[in-house]
């Protein structure tokens, strides 16, 4: 007669399975790095297999119980986007992360709130000019946009003003992520699929852990559009285009962000 697992026996299987897995992963990572460090394998080449572990490693993480890590590989995947090639620098930085997730794996506990945000802070951010032109803020901002033409062009503005940004194109996944790890702001596309930019700024300003954090909406729309007038109060407007750098400024000011 067959003994059917219990749901216990079950999870902690799938999780034994996943860690497994997941070390398998790093391991194929962290060589595909040290082969880039000796130059026996092209950048490209190395690059493509990185984004796709760390893919594969941000939407196992959360299903089994390791929500942690993928938090990091999100940032991972976020460091890796429109890198062209591995200098020195971010084969130092792939090194962090890689060891950061390794840990995350071997855990028999994975951290709190508090713990995580500590965790996710200290991961390395790539900034596409000298460090030492800007002046770098702890501040993070999560920016939510399905377009991944205005995440890169924002992103790259945020960025040169000194912030750590964050992109998410799904907003669902958006809240998952703010209610993890509180971002010093939110910015939010007012039109996005399944959940606007509104709805979401609403959802996340009902919960405890994110009602105090600053958020803005990202529009094309004029200021005197009827469509802004359900925005609530305290939510600030960024326009995209020209008037972007003006009304950042001017969200940065009001909320104090530096």
């Amino acid at each position: 007669m067959t003994v059917l697992a219990s749901p216990d026996d079950l999870e902690a299987q799938l999780r034994i399975e996943f860690v497994d897995d997941a070390r398998d992963r790093l391991e194929t990572m962290n060589r595909a790095v040290s082969d880039a460090e000796k130059g026996l394998r092209a950048d490209a080449e190395v690059l493509g297999l990185l984004r796709l572990e760390t893919h594969n490693l941000k939407g196992m993480g959360t299903s089994f119980g390791f929500p942690a890590v993928s938090l990091v590989a999100h940032r991972l995947e976020d460091y890796l986007a429109g890198v062209p090639r591995l200098d020195d620098r971010k084969l130092a930085d792939l090194h962090i992360f890689l060891d950061r997730i390794a840990q995350l794996v071997d855990r028999a506990e994975q951290p709190q709130l508090a713990e995580t945000n500590q965790i996710i802070r200290a991961l390395p951010v790539r900034y596409q000019f000298e460090v030492t032109d800007v002046e770098i803020r702890n501040v993070e901002i999560m920016l939510v946009t399905p377009s991944k033409v205005v995440a890169r062009k924002l992103g790259t503005e945020m960025a040169a003003c000194g912030y750590r940004t964050v992109t998410v194109g799904d907003p669902i996944e958006s809240i998952s992520l703010a209610v993890r790890v509180p971002p010093d702001m939110v910015i939010a596309s007012m039109v996005m699929d399944g959940l606007s930019g509104l709805d979401l700024i609403r959802g996340l300003r009902a919960m405890s852990v994110t009602r105090d954090v600053p958020m803005a909406l990202l529009t094309s729309l004029n200021l005197d559009n009827p469509a802004l007038k359900e925005i609530p109060p305290g939510v600030s407007v960024i326009r995209t285009g020209e008037h972007f750098g003006e009304d950042f400024a001017a969200v940065v000011a009001k909320h104090n962000l530096g």
